[in-house]
């Protein structure tokens, strides 16, 4: 099967590998479509993946799979479901930075292997594997699935609540997403970010938006609104990105950081912020996609969640052009880029 590899720093092709082997507890996917992460799915082509990197390795960790055959053991998938998150398995050599770009993928029925007493270090990462009820988001925006299930998950855990006042600063897909599932918890967002992305954050519900090279606007907006925010969101997660926010953050308010640019360095100044206040991080068990994936479903089925403010789907790439879906990203083309993965 074809599988996108990153051979080594700069390096990425496509390659013939082994399809993975089956287990009992296991369902074989067709791989439909996987998406683009900026910040992930660049640091680790560039070698700057915050946990280490693994070369030759599959990349890509949002794609979708449609089952073809299910392990003896599987009880919660069956032939035909949409499964989220598949990814393959280290193949020929290859190992995984996570393997969702490629032919073939395998799901994990979590839920068998649960009741059957299995150790939950077996199975605990696959919880992401959840089926997508037929009918409610086609598969290719059903990518987007994962980083919406992420990023509610983390905005329901921090809290935010009807009428608190957001500010993100940030514009990725992650951003913008974040920005959306604050808004879709009541609240009212601000998100400072690149003037290309305006009107796709916009559309998400959020109350209004700042180009982050008009310094001047910018400054007049922190001058404005010192210590009246609930929340200051750095969805970068490059050092410093908060530090001249901190002044809009209220007495006991949540400073936060998503993203991992400047995992092992990342600083900011507290002195600017108030006396206390809370810091929430995304690293340290601070979202869960499985415990929000019905809560998405519900989300699509409103139309509160729309992947045409995320996606570029005028320019799907396929295998002959697959290295080429991450420099469109890279160059800004899109905020979020698709590969088409079957044939």
């Amino acid at each position: 099967m074809k599988a996108l590899v990153v051979e080594e720093s700069g390096v990425v092709r496509v390659r013939e590998v082994s399809e993975p082997v089956m287990g009992e507890y296991e369902a074989r996917c067709e791989m439909l479509y996987g998406a683009t992460c900026a910040g992930t799915d660049l640091s680790v082509i560039d070698g700057e993946f915050a946990w280490g990197n693994v070369y030759p390795s599959i990349i890509g960790h949002e794609s979708i799979g449609r089952v073809v055959e299910v392990g003896n053991k599987v009880r919660n998938f069956k032939v035909g479901d949409l499964i989220s998150r598949v990814y393959t398995r280290e193949t020929d050599g290859v190992g995984l930075s996570w393997g969702g770009m490629a032919e073939f993928g395998l799901a994990v029925d979590t839920k068998a292997m649960w009741a059957d007493g299995i150790d939950k270090e077996e199975w605990d990462g696959f919880r992401v594997n959840q089926v997508i009820p037929e009918g409610v988001i086609d598969p290719l925006d059903a990518t987007m699935i994962i980083t919406w299930r992420e990023n509610l998950s983390w905005i329901n855990r921090m809290g935010v609540t009807q009428d608190e006042k957001v500010l993100v600063v940030g514009s990725g897909a992650n951003g913008i997403s974040i920005a959306a599932c604050a808004a879709i918890r009541g609240g009212q967002v601000v998100v400072i970010g690149n003037e290309a992305r305006e009107e796709s954050a916009m559309r998400t519900g959020i109350r209004n938006y700042y180009d982050y090279k008009k310094k001047e606007v910018v400054k007049e907006f922190i001058d404005e609104n010192e210590r009246m925010y609930d929340y200051v969101i750095d969805a970068t997660g490059k050092k410093e990105t908060l530090t001249p926010y901190m002044t809009m953050l209220k007495e006991g308010g949540t400073a936060a950081v998503y993203g991992m640019s400047d995992f092992y360095n990342y600083t900011f100044n507290p002195i600017l912020g108030p006396k206390s206040f809370r810091f929430f991080n995304s690293y340290v068990d601070t979202y869960d996609e499985e415990e929000t994936h019905e809560e998405v479903i519900d989300l699509i089925r409103a139309g509160k969640l729309d992947a045409g403010n995320w996606l570029d789907k005028e320019n799907i790439f396929t295998w002959e052009n697959a290295p080429e879906v991450y420099e469109h990203v890279r160059n800004r083309k899109a905020i979020k880029s698709v590969l088409k993965l079957s044939r």
